[in-house]
């Protein structure tokens, strides 16, 4: 027997809780995301990042300083802020020369990047400049 196939008993009651958090769930907790800027962020990159922000809310991190990194040389320091802020999602916006208005998007897991897609924004619309009506609170099916 492997030591990889045998079950790890808890030995406190910290153990245990601890065990049953990462334990697989029928319904599994929503994924934070952080959205970083790069080095040299254009205004369109930036105004991307706080309206996809915008749409997470409540479980995204938004760092404003800009970070000096690339994502697709190095992640280490991508797998350190993960870690940091306990998220399994990022954004990362970028400007330069050869990719303009540069989107990256990523999947951790176990603070180690799984995977990565490369975007370009062309043309950006604001989530202000949508027109359209706004939902109340109250406002919900009359009966």
């Amino acid at each position: 027997m492997d030591s990889l196939d045998r079950v790890v008993k808890p030995k406190t009651k910290r153990a245990k809780r601890f065990l049953e958090n990462r334990a697989p769930k029928l319904t599994e907790n929503t994924k934070n995301a952080m959205f970083i800027k790069g080095g040299n962020a254009s205004s369109t990159v930036t105004e991307a990042l706080k309206d996809v922000y915008a749409l997470k809310k409540p479980f995204g991190v938004l760092y404003k300083k800009k970070n000096i990194t690339r994502p697709f040389e190095d992640q280490m320091s991508l797998e350190f802020f993960s870690k940091k802020s306990d998220c399994s999602l990022f954004l990362f916006g970028s400007h330069n020369k050869k990719r303009p208005h540069n989107l990256i998007i990523g999947r951790m897991y176990d603070y180690h990047v799984l995977d990565m897609v490369e975007l370009g924004i062309e043309k950006l619309v604001r989530l202000r400049d949508i027109k359209c009506g706004r939902c109340t609170i109250s406002s919900g099916i009359e009966m």
